[in-house]
C-alpha cells in the first residue's frame, strides 16, 4: 500500500489527537482562574453562589444514604469497569466485538494515570477549597483567605483542592473518546466522559468542595493526558478483539 495513503488513513489520523487543543485549554483555564483581573476569581464566586445559602452549602458535608449513593457510587462504578478492563486484557478472545486488549490496556491506563496526576498536583498548585475559606463560614484555626493559584501562599496554607480528585476519575473517561476511530463511537465517548466528570465535579461544588475552576482544570488534565496517551498506545491501531 502507498505510504501517503497509510499515513492519511482514519485509524492512524485517530491514533494522533491534538495534545496542543488540550494544553492550550489548560493553559487558559490556569491564567482565565489563576490571574487577578481577569473575572475568573468573579466567575467562581457567581458559581459558588448557586450552592451557598449564607450558613450552609445545597448538600451537607455527609448526607448519608445519598453521599453513599451520589458520591461514593459513581466511584464505584469506575472500579468496577477498571476491573472489567483487566479481566479484557487476561482473556481478549472473551471480550465484546470491537474491544481488544491494548484498547482495554489504553482506556485503563487512562483510568489509573489521570486520577494520580490530579492528586499529585495538588500538592504543587496549593489551594484551597470553599469549606476552608472565611467567606463562606470557616473558622480558626482552619479558616483562610482565599488565594488565587498564582498568588504567594502563606504557611500551612490548604493544598487539597486543585485540581478535582473526585471528578477526575469520571473526566479519565474521555479515554473512551480516543479509544475508537469512528467519529460516532468519538463522540459518545466524549459525551460519556464529560457527562461523568462534569456530574461528579457538580456534586463537589454543591458540597463546597470545589470551585468551578477546580473542575474544569480537572477536566483539560484529564484531556491532555488521554490525548498524551493515545499517541503513545495508540488504541485504534487495531480492529480486531484480541
Amino acid at each position: 500500500m502507498n505510504s501517503s495513503i497509510e499515513v492519511d488513513s482514519p485509524t492512524l489520523r485517530a491514533d494522533r489527537p491534538s495534545v496542543l487543543l488540550p494544553a492550550l485549554a489548560l493553559a487558559g483555564v490556569l491564567g482565565f482562574f489563576g490571574l487577578h483581573g481577569t473575572g475568573g476569581e468573579w466567575l467562581d464566586f457567581q458559581v459558588q453562589a448557586w450552592f451557598w445559602d449564607g450558613r450552609d452549602w445545597l448538600i451537607a458535608k455527609d448526607a448519608g444514604w445519598f453521599h453513599q449513593l451520589a458520591y461514593t457510587g459513581p466511584k464505584v462504578a469506575i472500579y468496577a469497569f477498571a476491573l472489567w478492563l483487566l479481566w479484557v486484557m487476561a482473556v481478549p478472545a472473551q471480550a465484546p466485538a470491537g474491544m481488544g486488549r491494548r484498547r482495554a490496556a489504553y482506556v485503563f491506563l487512562c483510568l489509573a494515570v489521570i486520577p494520580l496526576v490530579c492528586t499529585q498536583l495538588r500538592s504543587v498548585t496549593h489551594m484551597a477549597t470553599p469549606r476552608d475559606l472565611q467567606v463562606y463560614g470557616a473558622v480558626a484555626p482552619n479558616a483562610w483567605p482565599h488565594l488565587l493559584l498564582f498568588d504567594v501562599k502563606p504557611l500551612g496554607y490548604p493544598s487539597h483542592a486543585f485540581p478535582a480528585g473526585h471528578a477526575s476519575g469520571g473526566f479519565a473517561l474521555l479515554a473512551l473518546a480516543f479509544a475508537w476511530d469512528t467519529p460516532g463511537s468519538r463522540r459518545r465517548g466524549l459525551l460519556i466522559g464529560l457527562a461523568y466528570g462534569g456530574a461528579m465535579g457538580l456534586y463537589q461544588l454543591a458540597r463546597g468542595e470545589h470551585f468551578l475552576s477546580h473542575t474544569l482544570a480537572t477536566a483539560a488534565v484529564a484531556w491532555l493526558i488521554a490525548a498524551a496517551l493515545a499517541r503513545v498506545v495508540r488504541p485504534s491501531a487495531i480492529s480486531s478483539p484480541s
